[in-house]
């Protein structure tokens, strides 16, 4: 195929992308208001330590949460869209999976809570729950519908989780009972009800009979090479905030916690793009030199440009945003630490579109190896800096292992994309030979 015809190939598959990311930006924008809202009225009831607690909580289950039920769902959607298994052996596979997992790493996230955290130990375990069981059904049952119905349908159902959490906090704060324990209580509540409408309800309605049974090797296998590579990411990158619980600064992990509320305005329109743009790696297209390695680059260079553009904006708003959203006098210091945090805003975009690239290219071990090895990287940072640092030490740490993520993902894509089209070009001689007789007259 010619270098035309490659960016052509490259180009189809990001159709319908501006719709898709509209859809995940609206989702994502009520995510941000409710983190927004959530950090500002949470921290006009709590203490500092016990808001820093809350963070390295949240820190603890994004990890655990991209063992269990993230990497299933991505796994089952790489299934379903690159391998085109079928619909409801997927589900009772994957669901059964994400359910008996969910119900495990939340047994072992609340000792391990219980151990670092000053949390009351009922809170850690009922949150606990809440996110990785009953949110991770919601979650598992979007990738399904993802597959079925496209993204838009599965962004719809997965909107009401933000709008639910939003509800609960201004409800309780409306009403001045706005603790951890009643929160907790609150989300327990909603998120478990709206669980079981997705289950009872939607699935059926995009055709899937909702049945659990024993998960395949297949299921097994698939979600290990995801489960594992997303764990160890979440880990480089929130493992941090429950660090500095565990060495004894949770007045830190407060205002670190607060510092990343405003990086958020940066990061999630881009996690938005991102999101969308993730179905369209999963084709091989195999016989298509360079499409996966033109793909990454149109879409890094896109994340990238808009990145630099995100964090210039909020550095010429940042006294604005500061006065915003860090008004409490308590939270003030965390002004200090936001313009460390604000390269991590072009430098994360840049990692995801090799990575997404490599999917591309089937080289799944080799993902896996590559986030292992960063978040290897990133947590002996983080035990070396921390305790000597502060949440100084969990910013450098962070800023060296997401250079060292993004310039290994980008070699590595490089590398495999070379593999794939030298084999390509070995098979072409072959074929053309063989055309060529094929197009000799008849002689006989």
């Amino acid at each position: 195929m010619t270098s035309a015809g490659v960016w052509s190939k490259a180009r189809n598959a990001f159709d319908g992308l501006a719709q898709d990311t509209l859809w995940s930006a609206t989702h994502d924008l009520l995510q941000l208001v409710t983190s927004l809202t959530s950090f500002i009225l949470l921290s006009s009831v709590l203490p500092l330590a016990t808001y820093g607690a809350y963070v390295g909580l949240y820190g603890l289950l994004g990890t655990f949460g991209a063992l269990s039920y993230s990497g299933i769902g991505l796994a089952a959607l790489q299934r379903l869209i690159g391998e085109g298994d079928d619909s409801n052996r997927s589900l009772r596979s994957f669901l059964t999976l994400g359910v008996m997992l969910g119900g495990l790493v939340a047994l072992v996230a609340t000792m391990a809570g219980g151990l670092t955290l000053s949390l009351a130990l009922v809170e850690i375990a009922a949150l606990a729950v809440v996110e990785l069981v009953a949110v991770a059904v919601i979650l598992l049952s979007t990738n399904l519908i993802q597959a079925a119905s496209g993204f838009a349908a599965a962004t719809k159902v997965q909107i009401p989780v933000p709008v639910f959490r939003l509800g609960v906090v201004t409800g309780l704060y409306s009403v001045g009972q706005l603790s951890i324990a009643n929160l907790v209580a609150g989300l327990l509540a909603t998120m478990g009800a709206y669980a079981v409408v997705v289950l009872l309800v939607i699935l059926p309605r995009h055709g899937f009979v909702v049945e659990l049974g024993r998960p395949g090797s297949t299921a097994l296998k698939s979600s290990a090479m995801f489960a594992i590579p997303m764990g160890a990411s979440r880990l480089q990158t929130d493992g941090d905030k429950w660090l500095l619980n565990a060495f004894g600064f949770e007045a830190q992990a407060g205002l670190y916690g607060a510092a990343y509320r405003v990086i958020m305005l940066g990061t999630l329109p881009l996690l938005a793009l991102d999101r969308a743009a993730f179905q369209r790696f999963l084709p091989r297209d195999e016989g298509q030199p360079g499409v996966h390695w033109q793909r990454a680059t149109r879409m890094g260079l896109l994340m990238v440009g808009s990145s630099i553009v995100v964090a210039l904006i909020m550095w010429a708003a940042l006294p604005l945003i500061i006065n915003l959203i860090l008004h409490d006098e308590q939270y003030k210091p965390a002004a200090a630490i936001v313009p460390w945090l604000l390269p991590l805003i072009p430098l994360i975009a840049t990692s995801n579109s090799p990575m997404n690239g490599l999917l591309g290219l089937g080289r799944v071990q080799q993902r896996m190896s590559i986030y292992l090895a960063a978040a290897v990287v990133s947590v002996s940072l983080y035990l070396i800096l921390i305790p000597r640092m502060g949440w100084r030490g969990a910013a450098v740490a962070t800023f060296i292992s997401e250079v060292f993520l993004s310039t290994l993902s980008w070699s590595a894509l490089w590398l495999y994309q070379r593999r794939a089209d030298d084999a390509h070009a070995r098979l072409q001689p072959s074929r053309s030979i063989t055309d060529e007789f094929q197009l000799l007259p008849d002689v006989s």
